[in-house]
């Protein structure tokens, strides 16, 4: 019995050595009593001083942002919001007079207004909530602060405001910012800091002959052959490359697996004629499913050949999927080992914490060499979660192989309050380690930097610039 008991003595005899005493241990009732430890502060005090880089973000280049500034149930309603919105209940009829600007916001906020009691719980809602008030210094909380809120968005959706919010106030170095195939990949639309990365999807995904004709358009090509292709593909990726891509990404989990097994050249080379066949108009031609996405794990397997070539990592979506009805089955990062095995010249940006597939995902980056590990979108989906993935990660895999935190909104004020959540969860897991005797309090502040900084400017090669001043 005294064997058992006596750790757990220690352990609060040391918490309580550790209890900032002139705020109390009580002074915050929803802090735990990590939070409320010295311990606890000079790391988070640490971790607030980071230059942090910022490994995944969706914003819209500023000029067309500023051209047409969100309403602030655009920002509240994010994609995120709306698929807890959507989850909410299957029987509860939904008001969407939020979404109306026609509409006075107090009749906006009264149809928003029980919807957000019964979300308001969420990582996704609490990120909101903590963005919001860092940047516009308001509570968000009734219609009257809406409007509030409404009016700073306003007044502060200028030329600029990516450097102000993001760069001076966010303490952010580096935005890692990805473009889907619906945007333009120019990166004058933005500020020096951000860094450019292409969605591949829609140039290996072929199931209609129109899908070759936009391919052969764009780049001025004629794709007669998968060798032709490959050439092709060479051309994408030089291309990026000359317009600033630091990297490329697959979301193929929004569409299918992303187990892409490798597939055999010849057959591959016979439904791609059969494509070329229809393209020409000489017969009316339908690939099967199973045709269509034996062509696509052809398509991929190719694209990453030609992108390793060219010394760039990828990203790769996986675990949870965005909105609901979703299967996340499909998204499992073990179905990633086929293409770690097969490019281990190639590294792999893993993204979501694989969530809910938390060990799996880690086993991934414990087992690969080319697998890095990205905790982006997690620390809202599942805070808590986030805590415990983070916690096992430290204690299971290289140091250098973690990234912690990446917004993935659109909005700055979101990847602000997302920000402010991640930070707190690394200085809460760090803390723990160093009050278990796993860290010293130094070591853990060397982590907080690699994990929130210095892992991603090693894995994108990015000049270590500092604080130093940009531009624009």
């Amino acid at each position: 019995m005294k064997n058992r008991i006596f750790p757990q003595i220690v352990l609060l005899v040391l918490l309580f050595s550790q209890l900032s005493f002139g705020k109390g241990l009580f002074a915050n009732e929803d802090a735990s009593p990590i939070k409320s430890t010295q311990c606890y502060n000079r790391i988070k005090a640490a971790i607030d001083k980071i230059r942090v880089v910022d490994s995944h973000e969706h914003l819209k280049a500023e000029n067309l942002t500023t051209t047409n500034p969100p309403d602030v149930f655009n920002i509240i309603v994010n994609n995120y919001v709306a698929s807890d919105i959507k989850a909410m209940s299957n029987f509860t009829k939904q008001n969407k007079d939020y979404l109306n600007r026609s509409l006075s916001m107090e009749k906006r906020w009264q149809a928003f207004q029980p919807i957000y009691e019964k979300i308001k719980n969420t990582g996704y809602m609490r990120c909101v909530r903590i963005g919001i008030k860092k940047v516009h210094r308001i509570d968000l909380k009734d219609a009257d602060s809406a409007i509030k809120i409404n009016e700073s968005i306003k007044k502060l959706y200028k030329p600029g405001f990516y450097k102000k919010v993001l760069y001076e106030q966010g303490n952010i170095d580096y935005v890692i910012n990805y473009i889907h195939k619906t945007q333009k990949f120019d990166k004058t639309g933005y500020p020096d800091f951000f860094r450019l990365v292409p969605v591949i999807d829609d140039k290996t995904e072929f199931t209609k002959p129109q899908d070759i004709n936009l391919l052969e358009k764009e780049y001025g090509a004629s794709i007669k052959t998968i060798d032709d292709l490959k050439e092709v593909y060479n051309k994408v990726i030089a291309a990026y490359i000359a317009d600033g891509a630091v990297g490329f990404k697959c979301m193929a989990a929004y569409s299918r697996s992303i187990n892409f097994p490798d597939y055999p050249k010849e057959q591959a080379e016979h439904i791609l004629q059969k494509l070329i066949t229809a393209q020409k108009g000489e017969e009316k031609v339908t690939l099967s499913p199973q045709e269509q996405e034996n062509l696509t794990n052809y398509c991929m397997n190719l694209m990453l050949n030609v992108i390793a070539e060219h010394n760039k990592p990828i990203s790769f979506h996986t675990g949870f999927i965005s909105g609901s009805h979703k299967d996340v089955r499909r998204s499992n990062p073990q179905y990633l080992i086929g293409l770690l095995e097969r490019y281990r010249n190639l590294n792999f940006d893993i993204f979501h914490g694989g969530w809910p597939y938390t060990q799996e995902f880690i086993e991934i980056g414990k087992s690969w060499s080319n697998a890095y590990l990205n905790l982006c979108w997690t620390h809202i989906i599942s805070p808590e979660g986030a805590r415990r993935q983070l916690s096992e990660m430290l204690e299971c895999v290289p140091i250098n192989k973690i990234f912690a935190f990446g917004g993935d909104f659109g909005y700055p004020e979101l990847t602000i309050g997302h920000l402010e959540i991640a930070k707190e969860n690394c200085a809460i897991v760090l803390a723990e380690k160093v009050l278990d005797g796993y860290f010293t309090e130094d070591e853990a502040i060397e982590y907080a930097k690699r994990i929130l900084r210095t892992n991603s400017i090693e894995f994108f090669r990015l000049e270590d610039t500092g604080s130093k001043a940009i531009s624009n």
